[in-house]
């Protein structure tokens, strides 16, 4: 079962340290999921050993009591969360600071059925994720108007330019985004990866398969418009700690059901069939109830007691947590 020691801490940060900080926060699990738990990273012990390549041998040092289970999302629409045979998501998070100041995501989504028809990286329609961070909780502190965030897009297939992933940063919430060149090294890292590889470009298949999604960010306080190079970069040190204010992030996964799912096509002839999950709480109608973790540094996680972990093993993870 995940480790609840610090808990409470969080929960404290949250109602207490956090408020002083910000403005009034929502309610923990106005932010966090369907349950309100309580979100970790673990601080990276080697930022040169970790490889994005969309394999899971370089999280050996992960101690997978804090692994982020399918029990820690929620369906956008409020509908019920699938069950483990439909689909079940299950995600490390990382980060590191000094001069680094990264990210790092390791997800594996195991599905009954994939969708990767369409050649646009935002599909909406087929199996896609999107991940947001605003570190300074903009959206938070300018209230549900703002929409202060940055926040990518990645899906698998045989996809049209920008390949498989997609950067836009937003102002205020109902005007259109910005796209923008945040999609590229040093910024980001990053993989996505199926198995069966077959199905990497398959518009159906309906035999299942697991995607991987692999990433590491560079933290910027928010994207200038001379772009990432003229901007702040996030000291993620000053915001760790079970005391520190921690760190603002959403994931959403759109899970394609294929033309049998009962929600017909769009005028395009595109599978409407899918869901959208989050790891953000109900409330989340603006930005300002992103989801909210903790960033635990080496000591303030059991680090050495993991095993090694590789993809074989993930089955044994996501099983962890009945």
């Amino acid at each position: 079962m995940r480790k609840y020691l610090l808990a409470g801490a969080a929960g404290l940060l949250l109602a207490g340290a956090a408020s002083a900080q910000f403005f009034d926060p929502p309610a923990l699990a106005d932010r966090n999921g369907s349950q309100g738990f309580p979100f970790f990273m673990l601080e990276v012990p080697s930022h040169d050993a970790m490889t994005m390549d969309g394999f899971a041998d370089d999280w050996g040092w992960f101690d997978s009591d804090y692994t982020l289970t399918m029990e820690e999302w929620r369906d956008e629409g409020d509908r019920p969360t699938p069950s483990r045979a439909d689909l079940n998501i299950t995600t490390f998070m990382g980060w590191k600071g000094g001069d680094v100041n990264r990210w790092y995501v390791f997800m594996e989504a195991v599905d009954d059925v994939l969708v990767h028809d369409g050649t646009d990286v935002a599909r909406w329609n087929g199996d896609m994720l999107q991940v947001g961070h605003d570190p300074q909780d903009h959206g938070r502190e300018r209230g549900p108007a703002s929409g202060y965030t940055m926040e990518w897009l990645m899906s698998p297939g045989d996809l049209s330019v920008p390949t498989n992933v997609a950067f836009r940063f937003g102002g205020v919430e109902g005007e259109p985004a910005t796209w923008a060149e945040y999609g590229e090294q040093p910024w980001i890292d990053f993989t996505v990866r199926v198995d069966p590889p077959e199905a990497w470009a398959a518009d159906l298949w309906t035999d299942g398969g697991t995607t991987f999604y692999e990433f590491s960010i560079q933290v910027l306080a928010f994207q200038d418009d001379a772009g990432p190079a003229a901007s702040e970069v996030w000291q993620m040190d000053a915001v760790a700690g079970s005391d520190g204010a921690g760190f603002p992030f959403a994931f959403w996964y759109e899970d394609g059901e294929g033309p049998d799912s009962g929600f017909g096509n769009d005028d395009d002839g595109n599978f409407l069939g899918s869901n959208d999950y989050t790891t953000r709480g109900p409330e989340a109608s603006g930005r300002q109830y992103y989801s909210h973790s903790t960033l635990l540094r080496i000591g303030e996680y059991a680090s050495g007691n993991s095993t090694a972990v590789a993809s074989s093993t993930w089955g044994n993870i996501k099983n962890s947590v009945r």
